[in-house]
């Protein structure tokens, strides 16, 4: 220990002697450290942490599938999570939930919150418990008990100031009273992944029959999210088979809706990160890449600095210093300014974590968790002793060879030594090259492919058009009273200054929110359980014009398509294509499914044919929707689109002050622009296409620096040859040509074997692409081009120096 500190004292003296290159030194290893730190403290918030509840890796999601078609991850229905519940073999506990917002009546206006209704057996399977009063029991979820409410602690502590005599109080949801059971702990979140939930209540109130039945009676109605805790010894692989027999049970015994239908069992943890798995571990290699480049730079530099010291090694040598001695020693010294790097990196990574929480919005789940932690600063510790030992290995034992009788002598300049450091240092940077073209080649075919995605006609046109929300609570609004609140209000909006058009819509397209129902074609019969399927939307008049749909054939929605007239119906041209190939449909008949009303289906008549949209967004291709007249179907919750001829958001005032008017307890709300719908939709692409960007330029800039130093050191020790050349009549363009030419070699071996590496790096990147192929041969010769640019410009700079040398003074060089 002593001899350790002995030696980190000594190597602090001599970097010390030389703050310029300690300066860049340290520099270079802080911007490679930083990065990593940085990244990692997002991979192990997002993949790495284990979900905030007991036992993680024994929860489990349960989906719907339906194999013929392709899906493997589907919502369940009531009967099917209940059945699943009762007869499996697999699971301690399985709860359902689904999201539902909720209005509070109250205070000064009434507030919107996010909330769920779950079963009662969410709270013991994540094994938590209020932290005031008592979370739901079995009797809570019964049809007909009296509606119950836990809140959040957020909530009980902004809305009720902490007052605990809130348990046992009665407050208004959606006009409903529903009784406070308990308060959940502070930091509390489930599900972790969604916006903030203040508030969980039961399915009792969902349970009472709507319609011709309730939702525990409907299995064509799929809506509810279920989740499961594993027996012990029970793997995820064992419950999906148990699940699947069910399933296959389930589909003899209800043929018309649960044939083809089956069931699959995800890791509640895989499930959470599994789309951005690919991108993070890609961004991790990409830092990595980064630090590579910054550990060559430093290599480069010690081997320079090595130059000035191979008779201060010699003397070491001479007195008895082993070889070992010498490398240890050496790695002591690289170990120090890692240290240091180390020291400022984390620094910087406190400034890149903020600033990739900031950039990342939503796009990464659990990024609120993000930050440093034990394992982080671990991680940092580790990473700089490893670059220590990475970028001072190979010049420690490069400087231990020393020839005592060449390296002693008075003058000599080591010719072969200095040889055998060039070539180390020229090999360097053709791998900081080749690990650049890695990098740029991918964040090229990321931006690339970002380019594409919004350059994709999404069907409509979102410019200047606004959506929100407003949901009208069923206990106090019949089903003619919604449908005349929506004509109303649509009337009072299409009249504002400034509006041109105003419609309502559910669900509403760019966003996460879908609704199918499968459908019967007149003339077509089939099984119930074989009928084929559609996105369906509810609108009211104006929509398609409001959107800038256009109709291609038949006719839009009017005012005699309510309630009294003939049941109608549109479709759009994706629908035509599939179900009515080489046919006119205009006039045929089809019969969707129950709809949420619970009411029985109807034959609507196909009136018109519109526009596709990208509904699920711009990867997805324009699936077969159908839209029904609200008007026939009301709906208790809507979106209210407005276009504008100016900027829509100057409108929401007055769109505020007209629900009001017709209803002073109707909060709006989710209010958002469908340009901004439309950039959350490539939110994350983005993302990742500019982080990627980013490190790739900070491996560029890096790459630049080292071949600029190669160049550079190898100008100053070949400045007596130049000498000589230039006293034998060498002109300047010789001698840049000469320069130069060594350079680009250097460069282009680089870029050779990076092409070559980047053919077979970009494969992992293909589900991130979008329009563009991993092994796209523009995209290769563009990066191509900007590293030949790069480099020559790195070259020029020391080759233009060279010709500046007076042959005199090289003569008299040494």
């Amino acid at each position: 220990m002593e001899t350790l500190l002995r030696d980190m004292r000594y190597g602090i003296r001599m970097l010390t002697k030389r703050p310029g290159f300690t300066a860049v030194a340290i520099i270079a290893l802080a911007l490679g450290i930083g990065a990593n730190t940085a990244v990692f403290s997002v991979v192990n918030a997002v993949l790495l942490r284990p979900l905030p509840y007991a036992e993680p890796d024994h929860l489990v999601n349960v989906w719907t599938t339906r194999p013929q078609r392709g899906i493997n991850k589907m919502v369940a229905s009531y009967p099917d999570f209940a059945d699943w519940r009762d007869q499996n073999n697999v699971f301690e506990r399985v709860a359902a939930y689904t999201e539902q917002d909720f209005t509070l009546i109250g205070g000064d206006s009434p507030s919107r919150l996010g909330g769920l209704v779950v079963s009662s057996d969410l709270f013991p399977l994540l094994q938590v418990q209020a932290a005031i009063g008592r979370t739901f029991n079995a009797d809570d979820d019964r049809n007909g008990s009296p509606l119950t409410v836990v809140l959040s602690h957020r909530l009980w502590r902004q809305h009720y100031n902490s007052d605990s005599s809130i348990i046992g109080s009665s407050i208004t949801l959606n006009s409903k009273s529903y009784g406070v059971i308990g308060v959940m702990p502070e930091g509390f979140q489930f599900p972790v992944q969604s916006d903030p939930v203040e508030l969980w209540t039961t399915f009792a109130n969902a349970l009472t029959a709507t319609g011709d039945e309730s939702i525990a009676e409907q299995r064509g109605m799929h809506f509810l999210h279920v989740i499961a805790r594993l027996k012990p010894g029970v793997n995820s692989q064992e419950a999906r088979a148990d699940l699947e027999a069910i399933a296959g049970h389930l589909g003899e015994k209800y043929p018309d809706t649960n044939t083809g239908i089956g069931a699959s069992v995800n890791l509640a943890q895989e499930d959470l990160v599994g789309d951005v798995r690919p991108a993070l571990l890609i961004l991790m290699g990409a830092v990595g890449c980064v630090l590579l480049i910054a550990c060559t730079n430093v290599a480069s530099l010690l081997l320079a600095r090595a130059t000035t010291r191979h008779k201060e090694m010699a003397i070491r040598a001479a007195l008895g210093a082993s070889r070992v001695r010498v490398v240890r020693q050496l790695l002591t010294e690289s170990l120090v300014l890692a240290m240091a790097g180390g020291a400022i990196g984390l620094l910087i990574a406190l400034w890149g974590t903020d600033a990739l929480v900031a950039v990342s919005g939503d796009e990464l789940p659990r990024a609120a968790g993000i930050g440093l932690d034990m394992r982080v600063l671990g991680f940092t510790l580790l990473v700089s002793l490893l670059t220590g030992v990475l970028f001072g290995i190979a010049p420690a034992i490069h400087s231990s060879k020393t020839d005592l009788n060449e390296a002693l002598k008075e003058g000599g300049r080591g010719g072969s030594e200095g040889a055998r450091r060039n070539r180390l240092r020229s090999a360097l940077v053709a791998a900081e090259v080749a690990i650049a073209v890695v990098l740029l080649t991918g964040a090229g075919l990321l931006i690339q492919s970002l380019w594409r995605l919004q350059k994709v006609d999404s069907g409509i046109d979102t410019k200047n058009v606004i959506a929100m929300e407003v949901g009208l609570p069923e206990v106090r609004y019949t089903t003619a009273q919604q449908r005349e609140f929506y004509r109303q209000l649509q009337t009072r909006l299409s009249t504002l200054p400034g509006v041109v058009a105003a419609s309502a819509v559910f669900p509403l397209p760019l966003t996460n929110q879908g609704m199918s129902l499968s459908f019967e074609t007149e003339g077509r019969p089939q099984p119930r359980g074989d009928r084929p399927s559609s996105s369906y939307r509810s609108v009211s008049l104006d929509f398609f014009r409001t959107l800038g749909m256009r109709i291609v054939k038949g006719r839009d929605f009017n005012e005699r398509d309510d309630d009294r007239g003939p049941d109608v119906i549109v479709i759009n041209e994706a629908f035509a294509d599939r179900f009515f190939p080489g046919e006119d449909p205009i006039g045929k008949r089809i019969k969707p499914g129950i709809s949420e009303t619970g009411k029985s289906p109807a034959w609507r008549e196909i009136i018109g044919i519109v526009s596709n949209i990208k509904y699920r967004g711009p990867r997805k291709e324009s699936g077969p929707e159908y839209y029904v007249p609200e008007s026939q179907v009301p709906l208790d919750s809507m979106t209210l689109t407005v276009r504008t001829t100016g900027d829509p958001r100057g409108i929401v005032g007055a769109v505020r002050d007209e629900v009001r008017a017709l209803d002073k307890d109707l909060p709006i709300y989710n209010i958002r622009t469908l340009d901004e719908y439309l950039s959350v939709a490539v939110a994350q692409p983005r993302l990742f296409a500019v982080l990627l960007a980013i490190f790739a330029g900070l491996a560029l800039a890096l790459t630049a620096i080292g071949l600029y130093g190669v160049m550079s050191y190898s100008v100053a020790q070949r400045t007596h040859e130049i000498g000589i050349r230039m006293a034998l009549g060498a002109r300047p363009a010789n001698v840049l040509q000469l320069v130069v030419r060594q350079g680009m070699t250097v460069a282009a071996l680089g870029v050779g074997i990076g092409l070559v590496a980047a053919l077979f790096a970009t494969r992992v990147m293909t589900s991130l692409l979008f329009g563009i192929g991993a092994r796209d041969p523009l995209t290769f010769a563009a990066i191509a081009v900007i590293i030949a640019g790069v480099a020559l410009g790195a070259c020029f700079v020391p080759a233009r120096r060279a010709t500046k040398v007076d042959p005199m003074v090289a003569l008299r060089y040494e």
